[in-house]
């Protein structure tokens, strides 16, 4: 079981990599990080794609996930504690992981660093960082807390890190509620884990009437009626999961996350959060050592995937990540670029491999 160390503690992180692509010496190599409750196994469809693209993918699992390390009680008991400086740290110090683990890779696999493509435009090489749904909440919080990682790491990082990828992220990353009409995920932590997990997979896996981001979100627009699963309007909209045996999906779930961890991590708090998606995107500048304030990797591309056809919770979370970057000040945001996946629901990746993996092949 391969797991890389990302402390001093022997807190380890497991991943899954498809290998270099035979012969490549120039691939791209593409961290993808998992959403709620779904692990990395949701992303082995997309493996049998991925030399054709000259793409390398490595297949993470987070914290409290099988194989990497669980939560130490302090650990749980610092996310039980209602304050937002708590929420920080815990924040924080998930995206110190995920610097940590992606350093460990570029040294121990020696992973081809962005170089100029020899002939004609554009870049060659380096690594991109993915990551769906609400594992978003956890790469945000790296990118927003660069000040915490050595500038060595930092150093390192900007030779090969080439875009963000969030791939239809989760209101669990923008701190602010979903508006009355799209909210479909139940968060009751008085069920049953089975039960909780039957009925998330369902919500999330489902077709939705197709999305499009409103021109502006002041006042915010409402719902009415609300935006809900098409499966009873076509069979060929059936929710993705409602489509696996009992046997895959609990290959490709976690559900003792459900029994407490994902429920603290829903209440970590919403400034928090906000401040992350600032720091992260908005006003990428940290301060140097001499109290200046410099924008860290600032060639870093990021692009955001909305599926037009994906839950509300994800749907408003991908409108207003772009209405605070187009409000941002363009000298101090990232260079940010939304795309959108037509007929896609949010488990595009699972439904259409090969088409999801050329088109990030396309974005990388």
């Amino acid at each position: 079981m391969p797991t890389a160390p990302v402390d001093d503690k022997g807190t380890v992180l497991y991943f899954e990599d498809s290998g270099a692509p035979l012969g490549s010496k120039d691939y791209v190599t593409l961290v993808l990080v998992h959403g709620t409750c779904f692990h990395s196994a949701v992303y082995r469809p997309t493996i049998p794609f991925a030399a054709e693209h000259n793409l390398r993918l490595v297949l993470l699992n987070m914290r409290g996930y099988p194989g990497s390390t669980d939560y130490s009680r302090d650990e749980l008991d610092e996310l039980r504690k209602p304050s937002a400086e708590s929420s920080k740290k815990v924040m924080a110090a998930r995206g110190v992981e995920l610097a940590a683990f992606i350093r460990w890779f570029i040294e121990k696999e020696e992973i081809p660093p962005i170089q100029k493509r020899a002939a004609g435009h554009g870049h060659v090489g380096g690594l991109s960082l993915l990551s769906w749904s609400g594992g978003n909440s956890h790469t945000v919080a790296l990118f927003a807390n660069l000040d915490k990682i050595s500038g060595e790491t930092q150093d390192l990082l900007e030779k090969y890190l080439r875009s963000f990828i969030m791939y239809d992220p989760s209101s669990s990353v923008i701190g602010s509620k979903v508006p009355l009409g799209l909210s479909v995920v139940q968060r009751d932590p008085l069920l049953a884990v089975d039960a909780q997990v039957a009925i998330f997979s369902v919500a999330v896996s489902s077709y939705y009437p197709p999305y499009a981001i409103p021109d502006t979100i002041d006042p915010t627009p409402t719902f009415d009626p609300p935006r809900r699963p098409l499966d009873d309007v076509n069979p060929k909209y059936t929710p993705t999961t409602s489509k696996m045996t009992a046997e895959v999906l609990r290959s490709l779930t976690h559900p003792p996350v459900m029994k407490e961890l994902q429920h603290l991590m829903w209440g970590v708090s919403a400034d928090v959060l906000n401040a992350n998606l600032v720091r992260a995107l908005y006003d990428c500048r940290f301060d140097d050592g001499t109290r200046k304030l410099r924008k860290v990797w600032p060639d870093l591309r990021v692009h955001v995937i909305l599926c037009d056809m994906t839950l509300g919770e994800c749907a408003w979370a991908v409108t207003v990540i772009w209405d605070g970057h187009r409000k941002a000040n363009p000298e101090h945001r990232r260079n940010l670029e939304v795309h959108k996946l037509e007929d896609a629901n949010h488990f595009v990746h699972w439904e259409e491999p090969e088409r999801f993996l050329r088109f990030l092949a396309s974005i990388v």
